[in-house]
Order: C-alpha cells, then sequence, then structure tokens
C-alpha cells in the first residue's frame, strides 16, 4: 500500500510538471502579442523593419505609440523618397532577398509587387473590412487585397501669400493664362516663381490632362491601353500649354533637375521661391520649418475658369512581405495602423487625410479649399491609378522624355512618340 502511494505520488508530479510546461509555453517566437493585442513583455523581442516613403519625423508617432503597444517589438526604420528613388530601393532589396517585412505599395508598383509575390495577402485580416472601395479597389488583384490603405490624398500648387502679396496678387488664379502671368510677374520683381525637380510626373501636367482631356473624354485611358487612342491625343496639347507657358517662359528651367523633395519644401518653407507642388505629407516639414509661414493650396488651373483641377488618389497602402520571418508582428504593424490611435499618430504625423469610414479627418486649413473641392468633388486625377498597368515604365520614360524638353533635346511630339513606343514594348512582352 505504501508502494502504491509512493507510485501515484510520482504519477500526479509528472503530470503536474507537463501541464506546467505546456502553459509556459503559449506565444512562441513568432508571435507578436498576446491574444488580446496586448503585449506582455515576457514575449520574444522582435526586430521589424520598415521601408516607408514617409521619413522617420512623420512616422515617429505611429512607432512610438506601436512600439508602446508592444514593448517586445522595436522597429528598424528605413525610408526613401518618392517615387524613383523609393521603388529603386526596394525593388534592389526584393531581388537580393533583403526587403523589409513591412514596405510600401503604391500606385507605380502594385502590379510588379503582386505579380512578384512579394506581398501577403491580407484579404482576410479583420481590419481589411475598414478600407474604403477605392482604396481597396487600387490593391486588389482577383479579388484578393495586398496592402492596407487609411488615407487617400490631394495635391496641387502651394503658394506663399507674402510673396504673392508682394507682386499684388491677393486671389489664386482662375485660368491658366492668369497662372502664367502670375508667374512672370513674380520672376520680374525677383521672386522664384515655382520649383519643380522634374524627377516625377508632374502635378501641373497631370491637372491639364485631366481638364483638357479627360473631363471631354472620361474613358480615354481606357481606350489608350485598348489600342484605340495614343498619348498624342490625349496628352499632346496640355505638354503643349505646359511647355509653353513655364518652359519658353523660363518659369522650370534645367537648373531645377535634380532637386531634391526635401530641398524644394525647405525653399519655400524660408520664402526663396513663391510656390511649389505637393500634397498633404509637406505640411509638417513646411510647419518645423516656418510656423509662421501663411501659405495655402490652390488648383492647377485650366485653359478655362471653372476648369482647374487637383492631383490626388488613395493614399499608399502598407505590405507584408511575403517571405518576412515576423510576418505575425508585421501583420500587428499594419493593423495598428486601423485603430482609432494608430489612424490619429499617422494624421498627426504625415498631415494626410483619413479616409476611414467613422473617422473625422482634420484638414489643415491650407487643404480646405483642396479637400472640399478637389477630394469630396472626384476633381484629381493621378494617371499612375488611371494607368491599368505599366505604371513604372511608363512614368519613366514620362520623366526622362519631359526632362528632355527641359534641356531643349526634344519636342512635345518626341514626347508622345516615345509613350507610345513605351507601351508598345511593354504590350508586347
Amino acid at each position: 500500500m505504501r508502494k502504491s502511494s509512493y507510485m501515484l505520488l510520482i504519477a500526479m508530479m509528472a503530470v503536474t510538471l507537463i501541464l506546467s510546461a505546456c502553459g509556459g509555453n503559449g506565444n512562441n517566437g513568432n508571435q507578436a502579442g498576446s491574444a488580446d493585442g496586448e503585449g506582455t513583455g515576457s514575449e520574444k523581442k522582435i526586430k521589424l523593419s520598415l521601408l516607408s516613403w514617409n521619413n522617420e519625423t512623420e512616422m515617429k508617432p505611429v512607432i512610438d505609440g506601436f512600439t508602446a503597444k508592444y514593448p517586445n517589438i522595436t522597429i528598424d526604420f528605413q525610408t526613401a523618397p518618392p517615387v524613383k528613388d523609393y521603388i529603386a530601393k526596394l525593388q534592389t532589396m526584393l531581388l537580393s532577398n533583403s526587403a523589409t517585412d513591412v514596405f510600401i505599395m503604391a500606385a507605380e508598383n502594385r502590379n510588379e509587387l503582386i505579380d512578384g509575390g512579394y506581398a501577403l495577402d491580407l484579404t482576410d485580416q479583420a481590419f481589411m473590412s475598414k478600407m474604403t472601395d477605392a482604396s481597396k479597389g487600387m490593391f486588389t488583384r482577383d479579388g484578393k487585397t495586398y496592402a492596407f490603405s487609411q488615407a487617400g490624398w490631394v495635391g496641387g500648387i502651394y503658394y506663399n501669400k507674402d510673396l504673392f502679396a508682394k507682386v499684388g496678387v491677393t486671389t489664386e488664379p482662375k485660368t491658366w493664362q492668369e497662372f502664367i502671368d502670375l508667374c512672370i510677374k513674380l520672376k520680374d520683381a525677383g521672386i522664384v516663381p515655382l520649383y519643380d525637380n522634374a524627377g516625377d510626373i508632374s502635378t501641373i501636367q497631370g491637372a491639364l490632362v485631366a481638364s483638357m482631356t479627360l473631363s471631354k473624354d472620361p474613358e480615354y485611358d481606357t481606350k489608350l491601353f485598348a489600342g484605340e487612342a495614343a498619348f498624342a491625343d490625349g496628352w499632346a496639347e496640355p505638354l503643349k500649354l505646359w511647355k509653353e507657358g513655364l518652359v519658353d517662359n523660363q518659369i522650370i528651367t534645367s537648373n531645377m533637375i535634380g532637386l531634391t523633395g526635401d530641398q524644394m519644401v525647405n525653399e519655400f518653407a524660408v520664402g526663396n521661391v513663391a510656390m511649389i507642388q505637393g500634397g498633404p505629407w509637406n505640411i509638417p516639414a513646411i510647419e518645423k520649418a516656418n510656423p509662421e509661414l501663411q501659405f495655402s493650396m490652390m488648383a492647377v488651373p485650366g485653359a478655362g475658369e471653372g476648369q482647374e483641377y487637383y492631383a490626388g488618389a488613395p493614399n499608399v497602402g502598407f505590405a507584408v512581405n511575403s517571405k518576412s520571418e515576423n510576418q505575425d508582428a508585421a501583420i500587428k504593424f499594419v493593423e495598428y495602423l486601423s485603430t482609432r490611435e494608430g489612424l490619429q499618430q499617422f494624421e498627426q504625423g504625415t498631415g494626410q487625410i483619413i479616409t476611414i469610414p467613422g473617422y473625422e479627418s482634420k484638414v489643415h486649413p491650407a487643404l480646405e479649399n483642396a479637400y472640399k473641392d478637389g477630394l469630396l468633388a472626384g476633381k484629381f486625377y493621378l494617371p499612375m491609378v488611371s494607368w491599368p498597368r505599366h505604371q513604372e515604365a511608363l512614368r519613366n520614360q514620362l520623366v526622362v522624355s519631359v526632362q528632355d524638353l527641359l534641356v531643349g533635346k526634344g519636342t512635345v511630339e518626341d514626347v508622345t512618340k516615345a509613350m507610345d513606343q513605351k507601351l508598345k514594348e511593354m504590350e508586347s512582352k
């Protein structure tokens, strides 16, 4: 009897030890948080890498909030400026299997990222239901959605009210000719009218295409990619107006090629240039450099009054690397961006307009007209969103061809011919 009791005691102790060991292994090393989403402080330390085209200052509120909620996760933050530099850096990382756990998916690279299998399918994640249909549409292929976008943006021309006032201008130009006359007036007064680094498709060029082509034929882009229209049909007249007004009058010059986005924003903030093209993401940097600056955003005027347009689109999406070893943590980060706390911090840091239903976005006073008359009214256009494929190849070709115009190498006809040739080349692959 004594022996059997002893054996029973040994068996009970063994069971207790097994249950204890199982209970202590509830979080494996791949998990970022406990079941209720809060870090416990006892989990495996994870370094989560993030590549963004928002800079560190802009992303700091989100990163600080996320790491406070998940203290076992640290963020290895990397950045590259949009659009060309960012896409090139990400592509290099992807090809060398060194891409970050989370990265940006944009209109310009969404096809490459989805077709290459680089982005994780996020369709069934509960937080994806918060996205607007417009945002989902930009990142969806065959019913699967590969990135989360919580914002939209509207872009136009930022202008310095005090520099306008120095040449006697107190109202925004309503037509293209009024805009050019204003640029010339500023230039004659010794004020640099406008910066454009020609490193991306110009907001002004896109708006003129919307004003002069799409307003008459909303199906132009569809026809273009169906082989029923050419770039010359929709881009020749807008580019001609742009060149005659801004290049021939030496408002935009070849000396501006190579200016960085940060340089242009800083020059605008300190009053060295009257106008720059930009969007909500520029506001934090402008106000940090010069909190007293009186500025606003105006639309790109059209040939006639009432024909003005802005740039705009759903914001870039945050995607998870399909080969990431930290997918659980990466998904937690993207999910955090969908929470009210994450939305507030993203809005605070980037100044972008939150589009999640039920969230009331705080629009900066400089963007009130752009938000109301542009974004909400649907008077905006971004070619890379409307082009269904080959966005980056076509964008690069247009940038190169426009830079040739600036240095006096080509003509508007050469630009549209090059674009048609590039589209034909890409379609044949």
